[in-house]
């Protein structure tokens, strides 16, 4: 359970990083549809009249988001940041979380077409190299039954030729999932059975019904893309390296952004995690009220560490502890961007 925390605490904080540094991306914006009143938004996630008084009032509000899913810790918080969403694109670059957070070890933006080039700055230990070649199906480490095999054959091989078979497996994933999206997500050979992330990102997508009410357009990409798409939409890829106790985790990360009026929608999606849980789906609108701008945050983290026996309260352990650690890292961004 600690392992599953501090994994989700480190993808929270990736999330976060990208989520407010795509803030900054220009996008165009989404036809004929007005700009929802943050009364109405906060409404919408599920606060109360009292609760949106504490947003307006300055003050950290969290919300029950709903489980996708027996694998998912769902997780929301609104607050409010004295600045404009165009101060928010001036004064947040994409990243500065990541390089803040002692974990996060490399990263890299993935070009439109993807190629191992793109990967060449992701390192990994003999360690690692070692745990991918012994890797079996089940839920130490996240890979299908053909990952698994194209790294059995490496036995015996140099920590650099494992590399360049990560390398290859990770832009194999990204280059499936542009063509595909969600289609191209290939399960986790759990040993008999398999997760199927694409499954609980798809429920997460489709479990967004306020975005679906003011932005339609981008409520479809959510679950149609790349077909579906929204003009003047910007979007990146990236990848991630991180250190959770001592143990390596590769993530593929897909941000997009489109305006609403004055307001940003993004959405921050991990379509894949190699260990410690599935992947995550996040969503933040930053949206202008006179006060400044109300930041409302959801995301969906999937596990197999919640699912069956005992599950409910593990989630419930789990909901508590990352709504204190969201806490404060929003409070840690808010104060960057209000200075």
């Amino acid at each position: 359970m600690r392992q599953m925390l501090r994994a989700l605490k480190c993808s929270r904080i990736v999330a976060a990083a990208l989520v407010l540094g795509a803030a900054g991306v220009p996008a165009g914006p989404i036809a004929a549809h007005a700009q929802p009143p943050a009364d109405q938004v906060l409404t919408d996630v599920g606060l109360s009249a009292d609760d949106k008084r504490r947003v307006l009032n300055g003050e950290f509000v969290t919300a029950d988001l709903g489980a996708v899913s027996e694998r998912d810790l769902a997780f929301s918080i609104a607050f409010l940041v004295k600045t404009s969403p165009d101060d928010l694109a001036r004064k947040i670059v994409a990243g500065d979380l990541i390089a803040a957070d002692e974990q996060v070890k490399e990263s890299g933006v993935i070009s439109p077409n993807g190629t191992l080039a793109d990967f060449a700055k992701l390192d990994i230990s003999n360690q690692a190299a070692q745990t991918l070649i012994g890797a079996k199906a089940g839920e130490a480490l996240n890979l299908s039954a053909s990952e698994i095999s194209g790294f059995a054959i490496l036995r015996g091989g140099t920590t650099h030729s494992v590399q360049q078979q990560l390398h290859r497996m990770l832009l194999a994933r990204y280059q499936a999932y542009r063509a595909s999206g969600l289609g191209g997500i290939a399960p986790y050979d759990r040993g008999g059975s398999t997760t199927d992330l694409a499954a609980d990102l798809r429920k997460a997508g489709q479990s967004t019904r306020h975005l679906a009410n003011y932005a339609p357009a981008l409520h479809a990409v959510l679950l149609d893309y790349p077909t579906a798409t929204v003009p003047g939409m910007r979007e990146n890829f990236y990848w991630l390296k991180y250190n959770i106790q001592g143990k390596e985790t590769y993530v593929l990360a897909h941000v997009l952004a489109a305006s609403e009026g004055a307001a940003r929608v993004v959405v921050q999606r991990q379509y894949y995690a190699s260990t410690g849980y599935n992947g995550e789906q996040a969503l933040a609108g930053f949206l202008p009220v006179q006060e400044g701008t109300v930041v409302v945050y959801g995301a969906h983290a999937f596990t197999d560490q919640v699912a069956g026996f005992g599950g409910s309260m593990k989630r419930s352990i789990g909901h508590r502890v990352m709504a204190d650690q969201m806490k404060k890292l929003f409070e840690e961004g808010r104060a960057q961007v209000s200075k």
